[in-house]
């Protein structure tokens, strides 16, 4: 017997009472589906193809410009001066290591690093080059200022400690905190160095660490003009101990210009140090390439932005009538979050490109020098330069991905890519419970790694690392050996249980889930009488004009192809086994039902008597359906689906009549014609 739920999925259900709809002038192809109107809805979804396939290709080609190779190669270069050389220092038994930027833990290793890496790269080209608006790096980069070190500090004392320890520490250091920072004088008390200075000054910006957020102000100095100042100087902070345990982080900032590619890069080496001790390294370096006119570098590249700005407004005006049209039920349908995604990211990355047009109009000229002179005279002025184009470049991306996404959305071109689409949104709710179930299984699991190896490995050293790493481990990308030295027994027992748990167990259902709303789709669409689609109008377009440059025999061939493989549509003695299966009959019904219409294991049978059956099995199972109905064990289902198979029927007779009032019409025209007819349009239009 046919289970409700089976019912359910066969059919997508029947409108309950009709909700009114204001009229729009504009119809989109969501409206269409609306008003169940499938003709109007392939037209307009052919319409709105070509438009987005337009759109699509404009966006990458111009778009795309954003983004330079070369901006990757002087990131590269730069970051290979100041990251990867390695510097000697003496360990504590004398032995001479060899370390680089991210092995620096101590302040020996910072100062060492100055003397050794720092001044030699920031002065590798001779002093003679030297000019009052900075040094070159690379032979082909110039400083646009002077490259500035910035410390930041925190007061003593503010420490919870416990009353036995208090014997132990004289004084304390609490980590970094803006209430807690330190902006008294210390040492000498004289110079930028040893005075505390604010924003407006050190002309720093607001950063965030790997361990704390820290403010624009602190203690600083620029590096000299020559190499020899420069080490002078480093060896005076040193000595005058310049970095004490109030320390929190040191900032090294400076920016180049790069005028035969028109690219900026700005620098900074951050050491952190935290109140555990030590220090942690890390480095930014951020390059974007100027454009002649603000984002673009060709009129060609500008036109083609300005062509997509166009369609974000044409795609805004549709968003408009759309939620004019289905106001709070707007909400309800997930490809309107993804349009509504492209309209806001392309109006946001539109403000953005305004104001780089606006705010930087002469750092984009055509002079190079006349932008280098701009951009000296105000530190902060390179920070934000490069913080636009990046949030720029970033907005793109997303815009981007949500543009490739919203192609799914016209993959419903025939009837196997409509039945794929279509199982995607069917499956869509109850792969977002499953996902729901999947999130708090992944968390626990990172959970249990954070608390078992967060102290030993660095993975699991925090809670966002370890979601990080429980991810990693679904792709089968893990250091197990690292995990099997902190914990051996415990790691092989982690990894059993996740693999068993979550690949084994809640991934094969992800499979179950997909199959099943697959099948779903394709017995309903087997149920289904046959409907246009986007093929069809493509198809009919292109034997028109492969007709009128001359090729009819081809045109006719490929319509007499179509319409023998649409008369011959055949399915196998399996599909409709799995077909009433799926409807819910026992096994002794689905053999019954097929030897009474005498369909065999070998045998074929064509796709309209396959459903013709389906719907007289249906309707004759009516008074087991009305012994449900008193049961209440689901009979008001079959009561519904036989309602549906009327109405199928019912639109299958509007067809036939239509086809009889079309044949009628012909024999009608056939008769007024001569009988020589065919013979004199022939001699006169033989093409």
């Amino acid at each position: 017997m046919p289970t409700s739920s089976s019912i359910a999925a066969i059919d997508p259900g029947l409108p309950s009472d009709p909700i009114v709809r204001p009229k729009v002038i504009w119809k989109t192809r969501q409206i269409a589906l609306d008003i169940n109107d499938r003709e109007l809805y392939v037209k307009l979804t052919i319409k709105e193809l070509v438009a987005y396939v337009v759109f699509f290709v404009i966006f990458f080609t111009s778009c795309s410009s954003l983004y330079s190779y070369e901006t990757f190669v002087v990131n590269r270069e730069i970051s290979s001066l100041f990251v990867e050389p390695t510097f000697s220092t003496y360990s504590d038994n004398d032995y001479d290591v060899s370390l680089k930027f991210d092995d620096i833990i101590t302040m020996s290793h910072f100062w060492q690093y100055f003397h050794s890496v720092l001044c030699d790269k920031l002065y590798e080209i001779p002093t003679g080059v030297e000019k009052e608006n900075g040094t070159e790096l690379l032979y082909e980069n110039k400083f646009l200022f002077r490259p500035r070190v910035r410390q930041v500090r925190v007061e003593e004392g503010h420490c919870a400690i416990r009353n036995q320890f208090k014997g132990l520490f004289q004084d304390c250091y609490v980590p970094y905190d803006t209430k807690y920072e330190d902006k008294t004088s210390f040492g000498p008390k004289k110079g930028t160095p040893w005075v505390h200075s604010d924003g407006s000054k050190t002309q720093g910006v607001f950063y965030q660490g790997e361990i704390a957020s820290y403010g624009p102000g602190g203690f600083y100095f620029d590096f000299p003009k020559n190499k020899i100042d420069a080490k002078t100087k480093i060896s005076d902070l040193e000595h005058d101990t310049w970095l004490n345990r109030g320390t929190r982080a040191v900032f090294v900032d400076f920016a180049i210009y790069n005028c035969n590619i028109n690219v900026v890069c700005a620098v900074k080496l951050v050491f952190e140090f935290p109140a555990s001790g030590g220090i942690v390294s890390s480095s930014s370096f951020r390059t974007v390439k100027l454009y002649r006119y603000a984002v673009a570098d060709s009129v060609l590249t500008l036109i083609g932005m300005l062509a997509a700005v166009g369609f974000i407004i044409y795609f805004t005006v549709e968003e408009v009538f759309e939620i004019m049209y289905f106001k709070k039920d707007y909400i309800y349908v997930f490809w309107n979050y993804i349009d509504f995604s492209i309209v806001a990211l392309g109006w946001w990355a539109i403000g953005v490109a305004l104001m780089i047009l606006f705010k930087e109009r002469s750092l984009s000229g055509s002079s190079p020098k006349s932008a280098i002179a701009k951009t000296v005279t105000n530190r902060m002025s390179v920070e934000f330069l490069v913080a636009r184009h990046e949030n720029l470049v970033t907005l793109t991306a997303y815009l981007f991905f949500f543009v490739c996404v919203k192609v799914i959305k016209y993959t419903d071109l025939n009837r196997s890519m409509t039945i794929v689409y279509l199982s995607v949104g069917r499956c869509f709710k109850i792969v977002a419970g499953y996902l729901v179930i999947m999130v708090f299984v992944v968390s626990a699991f990172a959970t249990l790694g954070y608390f078992a190896f967060g102290a030993q490995v660095k993975g699991f050293s925090t809670m966002y690392d370890s979601v990080l790493s429980s991810l990693r481990i679904l792709m089968r990308d893990f250091d197990y050996r690292t995990l099997q030295d902190a914990d051996a027994w415990f790691t092989t027992f982690f990894f059993v249980f996740f693999t068993c748990v979550v690949i084994f167990v809640l991934l094969t259902m992800l499979v179950a889930i997909v199959f099943h709303a697959y099948f779903d789709v394709d017995v309903e669409q087997s149920l289904e009488g046959r409907q246009p689609y986007v093929s069809d109008k493509v198809s009919a377009f292109v034997d028109r004009i492969i007709a009128k440059i001359g090729f009819n025999k081809w045109a006719e061939k490929r319509r007499s192809d179509r319409l023998k493989d649409e008369l011959d549509r055949r399915i196998t003695y399996q599909d409709v086994y799995k077909t009433l299966k799926r409807c819910g009959f026992t096994n002794s019904e689905v053999e019954k039902i097929l030897n009474k219409y005498g369909i065999e294991p070998q045998k074929t049978v064509h796709e309209d008597e396959a459903r013709q059956m389906f719907r007289d099995v249906l309707k004759n199972d009516q008074e087991l359906s009305n012994k449900d109905i008193e049961d209440n064990t689901g009979g008001s289902d079959i009561k519904w689906l036989i309602k549906r198979v009327d109405l199928l029927e019912n639109a299958l007779d509007d067809v036939h009549k239509k086809c009889d009032i079309v044949i009628a019409r012909l024999d009608a025209i056939r008769v007024k014609l001569p009988s020589n007819y065919a013979e004199q349009n022939l001699k006169d239009n033989p093409s």
